[in-house]
């Protein structure tokens, strides 16, 4: 039994691969709150946004992930944010489902120029379900068929320097490094860190083109840097065209829209990895709803 969960939760623990800890997002630059708690309250909407992804499609228990997020400013100069979101991330025989609350204080450098700090609490359920295991042989008494789950606690932080043209952030997840322990193996093993650095600047191309190059660059404590380079063209702010390169993994194409307070975005991921000659890509769309306006002076436009 122990063999069992040592293979499965290798599958998952390993820093690897990033998407197996965290869930993997292709258009967090339209909700960089999933990635940094510092972004809680630094929009002049109060954004609810759904995502749902599913990867490499054409592959058998693939990973597929669901978010639901929200966040917004409060005080009297809105210097305060505060925000969460619940997901479901699952991957073959092993899901996660979390909670996340997060608060961010922002400080007014100049009349252009923000810094927020925040802060997130988090709990997540972690679970091997051995129904959804394919047996090679269906005799063997290891396999009971049953489902062992555990909980963990967790902390994320988060630094965002803001202006209406131009961003950068650093983040760290799973502060806590927490070890999991499941079923009879009691130290499966533990939740690695993760840092995540961002930055783009928006150049207006007359009346109605803006475009915005960014990046993200991933980093754990026990795996190499990954890079995402990212460019963005809007048309009259509220349509957009994006494309993204994924170091040694995929390249994105994105597209989206905002209408009144509706938005809808699209990616499709083109793997280029090992697994490209067995999936048919990996796609992820968002939805969301901007609730009210808030009378907000720090917020990033």
């Amino acid at each position: 039994m122990k063999k069992l969960y040592i293979i499965i939760g290798l599958m998952w623990l390993s820093g690897n691969v990033f998407s197996q800890q965290q869930p993997m997002y292709s258009n967090y630059m339209f909700n960089g709150f999933l990635l940094n708690p510092a972004i809680a309250g630094t929009e002049l909407t109060s954004p609810i946004r759904l995502t749902a992804r599913q990867q490499w499609a054409g592959i058998t228990d693939a990973p597929s992930t669901q978010a639901l997020s929200g966040h917004t400013s409060l005080g009297y100069d809105d210097n305060y944010g505060v925000g969460g979101y619940i997901y479901n991330d699952k991957f073959g025989p092993i899901s996660r489902i979390g909670i996340h609350g997060a608060f961010s204080y922002h400080l007014k450098i100049n009349h252009d120029l923000n810094l927020s700090l925040g802060l997130s609490l988090s709990a997540f359920q972690y679970k091997i379900s051995e129904s959804n295991l394919n047996i090679i042989n269906p005799n063997d008494a290891a396999i009971t068929g049953k489902t062992e789950s555990t909980w963990a606690p967790d902390a994320n932080f988060g630094m965002y320097l803001y202006h209406q043209n131009y961003y950068v952030g650093l983040a760290s997840s799973q502060l806590i490094q927490y070890k999991l322990k499941l079923g009879d193996y009691n130290n499966l093993g533990k939740m690695v860190r993760h840092y995540y650095i961002t930055g783009g600047y928006k150049f207006d191309l007359g009346k109605e083109f803006e475009l915005e190059p960014s990046v993200l660059l991933k980093n754990t404590e026990q795996t190499p840097m990954q890079l995402d380079a990212n460019l963005r063209v809007y048309y009259k702010k509220n349509y957009w065209l994006a494309f993204s390169y994924r170091h040694k993994d995929a390249s994105v194409a994105m597209i989206g829209f905002k209408i009144d307070r509706y938005t809808v975005g699209y990616a499709f991921d083109y793997t280029f990895s090992g697994l490209s000659g067995y999936s048919h890509g990996s796609h992820e769309i968002m939805v969301g709803f901007d609730l009210f306006k808030p009378q907000a002076s720090n917020a990033l436009i």
